[in-house]
């Protein structure tokens, strides 16, 4: 998808967008992708076909293509609502790290040092609630030359799936107002929260020209060991890889994690950088 203006060309944020806010990107227009068209050929056959008093043909009709939505809603880099960047294009040993979940005082912190040692920078895609009670850790990310990204206010990962434009138009709002506040530019980019998706979420990000970002590499840090966490995500990194890490939740063991993928980095010699958003694979 063609999302312009690329960074070379976007000088000046959009006051275009909800409620006046100035995103860095203007809104581009959201086109229905095809799979959900023929989403919702299905259902409008499946209502005829009951009308005409086929229900074995309506009930087959009415879900045959459920499975497409189901995968799109729970496959984090799945395309078929709209794009989602879960790649760039490099010709270095270039990877983009992604932190989830903060800003939190008992990880941040500790997590910002180790970046700093690296000379890593990194995208934190931070929680609107979690920056409103930390702003000043919110403000120290980007003094330090790190990204501040959109992860919905309040991360509500268990009804995300099913909230409605309204709804998802809050979670982004709120999110980039408490970034805003904290002194950080608006966003460009939302994560979902564990990356579950609504068919709502592209118009959404549409109207705020923002991109969704997924990941090509994980570790499931949250659920697993720290040394099972670290071998899942180096097994994933390559040049152009998009890395998924934690912060937050009071929990010291995710930067362990970071810790480690940064070790990893360096030794193998690849830098932790933040790409342009042209260079993005959407």
């Amino acid at each position: 998808m063609d999302l312009r203006p690329t960074d070379a060309t976007a000088k000046a944020p959009s006051a275009g967008t909800p409620a006046g806010r100035a995103y860095p990107f203007p809104p581009y227009p959201y086109r229905l992708t095809k799979g959900l068209t023929v989403w919702l050929a299905f259902k409008a056959c499946a209502f005829a076909l009951f009308a005409m008093g086929n229900i074995l043909g309506g009930v087959l009709a009415f879900f045959v293509w459920d499975p497409w939505l189901l995968w799109n809603i729970l496959g984090p880099a799945s395309r078929g609502f709209g794009p989602v960047a879960s790649r760039f294009r490099t010709k270095e040993r270039e990877v983009w790290l992604t932190i989830d979940d903060g800003p939190d005082p008992a990880t941040t912190p500790r997590i910002l040092e180790l970046l700093d040692a690296h000379s890593a920078k990194a995208t934190f895609f931070v929680i609107g609630d979690q920056v409103n009670r930390h702003p000043e850790l919110a403000a120290e990310i980007v003094r330090r030359g790190h990204q501040l990204a959109n992860h919905s206010a309040s991360h509500p990962c268990g009804s995300f799936w099913s909230a409605g434009p309204a709804r998802l138009g809050r979670e982004i709002d709120r999110c980039t107002d408490a970034i805003v506040q904290a002194g950080a530019p608006a966003p460009a980019f939302f994560r979902a929260p564990v990356g579950i998706k609504t068919p709502f979420l592209h118009p959404q990000l549409a109207k705020r020209g923002m991109l969704l970002l997924a990941w090509s590499a994980r570790g499931y840090d949250s659920l697993l060991s720290t040394d099972l966490a670290v071998r899942r995500i180096v097994a994933g990194i390559e040049p152009g890889a998009i890395v998924l890490l934690h912060d937050g939740r009071n929990d010291i063991g995710r930067a362990a994690v970071v810790e480690r993928v940064l070790d990893h980095l360096a030794r193998t010699g690849f830098r932790a950088v933040i790409p342009p958003r042209d260079s993005l694979c959407v």
